[in-house]
């Protein structure tokens, strides 16, 4: 008679196809998670710009023109690096506020945003709509 022993545990086929669910699903998982960081770092920027805008549209009713030396701002990741840069640009009537995106920290579809006294967004490259949500 044969004695066979049963042993629990894993076949090495069950771990591999186990490996290869994972590294689908990390596939999709990776790409989702980092378009989302993006977003909310050009969504922090895009809220500094207005904040600035709205700066600028408080000096003018005290002032009778906007700010020109109105300071920059950056926007961050979690690391510290910048992944905005934030400027203004102001003549006595007129102001166009740019953030200008890291292209290493925060290299995104939208490129340089800009927003101007008349309240005008535009995007680099990609649509308004998309890059101003």
């Amino acid at each position: 008679m044969h004695n066979r022993r049963l042993f629990g545990g894993f076949t090495l086929i069950e771990m591999m196809i186990t490996v290869a669910i994972v590294g689908i699903l990390a596939a999709i998982a990776y790409p989702s998670y980092t378009n989302y960081i993006m977003r909310g770092r050009r969504a922090q920027a895009e809220a500094t710009m207005m904040q600035m805008a709205q700066e600028q549209e408080r000096w003018f009713t005290m002032n009778n023109s906007y700010n020109a030396s109105q300071t920059s701002a950056t926007v961050t990741n979690s690391n510290g690096a910048t992944a905005y840069t934030i400027s203004t640009a102001a003549a006595s009537s007129t102001f166009t506020i740019t953030a200008s995106n890291s292209t290493t920290y925060q290299n995104d579809s939208c490129g340089v945003l800009t927003l101007d006294n008349l309240g005008t967004k535009t995007a680099a490259s990609g649509s308004v709509a998309d890059c101003w949500r």
